[in-house]
């Protein structure tokens, strides 16, 4: 009677599957082999690999066309791999958005349940299987469509991150019950101050910024545009800042004395996440902010671990957004391979955070593909 092995499900980093898709397409007869030999070696010790819809967008993001055709055509051959299920329910391969979603849900349904329960209750139904060229197919279908939207995608993502990183606004550390109490700033004032968050910000940016950022001073032009023109709209209020936390998402019931403005604006961020995931669940909007909290939820307690303790670069790559959203698989896959600095946020968010230990399954990373099978064969199996 042959034993049947359960599959270890694998997350490999998108770096990771460029370079066997490259090799695999050389002309080099060595480097043709090395990509050979790692699927067969994969392929031969029960491993799965597992794709979100951030791997595809990654590797299908290359500006050289070449290059995504042969990341397509590895992708084709792979006979059986793993896929984030869409939580629309569509034939598509889901990302974080879809892990929240089915996330979401379970923490609403069952308000007792904490991170690691929720997560017992999405894994079993948040994988699905197939081939690679059936996870593929709708990609290309689209392929018109998707490759403009992917690289205003990444243009976006660079945004995000340098506007994220920089600490041009200096407030974060103030007690939001004494910029309620405060007074509302001279229109003179207001303008000195947003001029000087504009220069500190913009020098942000072309210091540090993703080098690929077509135009520092338009981000941050833009970016600070919204926020002036946020502010007008509150300035006719009878307590601006009241009325900043309401566009927020806010009530003044989710703060104390204590409560800071960096905590207020992480909040806010997540409150927006919910209201996107809402658009999908329907849930009554009310309960659903008062029963899930972001530490309720898996992929919201790794990513938040993962930026918190992210060692600082010299250079905010845009790329680091994506490689966030990919680490928030290690709550689900057997293994997950990340870049160096993830793997070291997330060694040091195992130490400092229960929560985040408690979740991460394992997190591993590799100087080339070619050393991941030796890797995965020397592994002791995890009880989680």
């Amino acid at each position: 009677m042959q034993l049947l092995l359960k599959p270890r499900f694998v997350a490999l980093d998108s770096s990771h599957l460029g370079d066997v898709a490259r090799d695999r397409a050389s002309m080099n007869g060595e480097r043709k082999c090395t990509a050979e030999k790692f699927q067969r070696a994969f392929d031969a010790s029960n491993n799965v690999l597992l794709l979100s819809w951030h791997h595809i967008q990654e590797l299908l993001s290359h500006r050289d066309d070449q290059v995504v055709v042969e990341r397509v055509s590895y992708l084709k051959s792979l006979p059986f791999v793993a896929s984030v299920r869409s939580a629309h329910g569509e034939d598509v391969v889901g990302g974080i958005i879809d892990i929240l979603a089915f996330e979401v849900e379970a923490a609403f349904n069952t308000p007792t349940m904490d991170a690691a329960k929720v997560r017992e209750s999405v894994a079993p139904g948040l994988l699905r299987v197939g081939s690679g060229a059936e996870i593929i197919r709708s990609f290309l279908e689209a392929w018109p469509l998707l490759k403009p939207e992917l690289a205003q995608r990444q243009e976006r993502d660079r945004e995000i991150v340098a506007i994220s990183r920089s600490g041009f606004a200096e407030v974060s550390h103030l007690k939001v019950v004494d910029l309620l109490r405060g007074n509302v700033r001279r229109p003179e004032e207001i303008r000195q101050r947003f001029s000087a968050m504009h220069d500190v910000l913009s020098e942000d940016i072309k210091k540090r910024g993703d080098r690929r950022l077509s135009d520092a001073e338009a981000v941050s032009a833009t970016f600070l545009e919204s926020v002036r023109l946020l502010g007008i709209g509150t300035l006719t209020h009878d307590n601006p800042g009241l009325k900043i936390l309401e566009a927020s998402g806010i009530d003044l019931s989710d703060i104390d004395e204590n409560t800071t403005v960096g905590e207020v604006g992480a909040l806010g961020a997540f409150r927006g996440k919910l209201r996107v995931i809402n658009r999908m669940t329907q849930l009554p909007w009310d309960k659903l902010k008062a029963t899930v909290s972001a530490r309720r939820l898996p992929s919201q307690v790794v990513q938040s671990g993962v930026d918190r303790f992210r060692p600082d670069a010299r250079e905010w790559k845009g790329s680091d957004l994506n490689d966030a959203h990919l680490s928030c698989l290690a709550a689900y896959a057997d293994v997950t391979y990340v870049d160096k600095r993830t793997h070291e946020a997330m060694r040091i968010a195992k130490d400092k955070t229960p929560e985040f230990a408690m979740l991460v399954r394992r997190a591993e990373k590799a100087g080339h593909y070619s050393d991941i099978p030796a890797q995965l064969n020397a592994m002791v199996p995890d009880a989680g």
